[in-house]
């Protein structure tokens, strides 16, 4: 074999290599993006870790309340949510409400809505029941929509109206 013979081998080898090289980036890119897009489908939650996980968030959040401790509050209501109602200490209560400290939560429903890098959204139903020493009352129902973030191994509450809950949650079904 002469030297061009080599040369044009070389060459296509080289043109071969960098050709699977590009073609297996490209794959590897197009499975990254399919992971990073937004999974908006509603999704009952199934989870029971994750079903305990909202649920003491949800009551973490009912402690702040009860115990009047706003800055603590602050900390876990959602950015957008705490922005859009320009909400501070001093006006915290009314967006949240005010309940006594026999108050108990019961998560009762959770669907996923949302989904991106580890970020989960779930659209929440709780009871609220009046505890007494004997008894505890159905007092009513609140919404939210609880974000778990994975990465941060942080969670934000946004209190939402059961109009809101019933069109994401139930909208899908129909």
């Amino acid at each position: 074999m002469n030297k061009t013979v080599k040369a044009e081998v070389f060459i296509i080898i080289l043109l071969v290599v960098i050709f699977c090289g590009s073609f297996i980036y490209m794959k590897a890119m197009q499975s990254k993006s399919r992971e990073e897009r937004i999974d908006n489908s509603v999704v009952a939650l199934d989870d029971v870790n994750r079903f305990f996980t909202i649920d003491s968030a949800i009551s973490k959040y009912f402690s702040y309340i009860t115990s009047r401790d706003g800055e603590s509050l602050l900390s876990i209501l959602d950015a957008d949510y705490i922005n859009r109602n320009n909400i501070n200490t001093s006006n915290i209560y009314d967006f949240v409400g005010n309940y006594d400290s026999n108050i108990r939560t019961s998560l009762e429903e959770a669907y996923r809505v949302n989904s991106y890098q580890n970020i989960y959204k779930y659209y929440t139903k709780v009871a609220l029941k009046e505890e007494t020493l004997y008894d505890s009352t159905l007092q009513g129902y609140n919404y939210y929509i609880v974000t778990i973030n994975e990465n941060e191994l942080t969670f934000a509450i946004e209190p939402i109206s059961e109009i809101i809950y019933t069109d994401k949650v139930k909208g899908a079904d129909s």
